[in-house]
């Protein structure tokens, strides 16, 4: 590898891009480690929970929304999108993360990041291998840690034109066990 193209992919990394070969599938492993460098050691392992918005008919996300505890800003939180080619960072803006709305992030147990095993690409195989899903256009993928100690869970969530989901799984992201919670 050149000197030069070494260069640039170093200065990609410090304003959070991903290298171009990663652009067309962003997978929230990948996505993590991007939003991990634009936060303090300190916030790092306090992660609360990942989303993405809906997407579009490849059921893969384009972007990916990470929460993290931070007391040290007002609203106890820190927001980071990781996309394809930027990422940004947004203090104090917990209602931008649906999941954390309706609860408090004091309450929100951290992610224990070391059984974050599965992918969202593993996760996604893993509920098409669980339910034949026909004419599915978008998908939307939560992860949160129910109590400390348990397996970090994403919940899928499957949709065709409708705004409510047409087929919903909670999948393990260290084990990959799958259930059902929804299919219509």
């Amino acid at each position: 590898m050149s000197t030069m193209h070494c260069s640039l992919l170093s200065l990609g990394c410090v304003f959070g891009c991903a290298p171009a070969h990663n652009q067309t599938s962003l997978t929230v492993l990948r996505a993590l480690k991007i939003a991990q460098r634009r936060l303090r050691p300190e916030v790092r392992a306090k992660l609360l929970g990942i989303s993405s918005s809906r997407t579009d008919g490849s059921l893969t996300p384009e972007a990916w929304r990470f929460v993290f505890l931070d007391p040290a800003t007002s609203g106890n939180c820190r927001v980071v999108t990781v996309a394809a080619k930027t990422s940004s960072e947004h203090p104090d803006t917990v209602e931008a993360f649906s999941s954390v709305k309706t609860e408090s992030a004091a309450a929100a147990h951290a992610i224990t990041q070391n059984k974050l095993a599965m992918d969202s690409d593993q996760v996604l195989a893993q509920a098409r291998g669980a339910a034949k899903l026909k004419g599915i256009r978008s998908a939307e993928y939560h992860l949160g840690q129910p109590r400390s100690g348990q397996e970090p869970l994403w919940t899928l969530s499957f949709y065709v034109e409708a705004p409510e989901p047409v087929a919903r799984f909670q999948i393990g992201a260290k084990t990959g066990a799958v259930k059902i919670l929804a299919n219509a």
